[in-house]
C-alpha cells in the first residue's frame, strides 16, 4: 500500500481515541528535520481531525 498523507476526511475512520494514532500518518516523516518536527507536524494533523470530527458530530445530533 502507497503511503499518503492524512485527509481531512479520514476523520470518519475515528471511532475510539486510540484510533487517532492509527489514521494519522504523516508520509514525510523520515524526511523531517528533526523528531520534534515531526511530533509537531502530526499533532497538527490530529487537531485538524478532531475538530472537523467535533463539527461534523455536532451538525449531526442538530438534525
Amino acid at each position: 500500500m502507497a503511503m499518503r498523507r492524512t485527509r481531512i476526511q479520514d476523520y470518519t475512520k475515528i471511532e475510539e481515541a486510540k484510533d487517532l494514532d492509527s489514521v494519522v500518518n504523516d508520509k514525510r516523516k523520515r524526511k523531517r528535520a528533526t523528531k520534534k518536527k515531526a511530533t509537531r507536524r502530526n499533532r497538527r494533523y490530529q487537531n485538524n481531525l478532531l475538530n472537523h470530527l467535533t463539527k461534523n458530530i455536532d451538525e449531526e445530533y442538530k438534525d
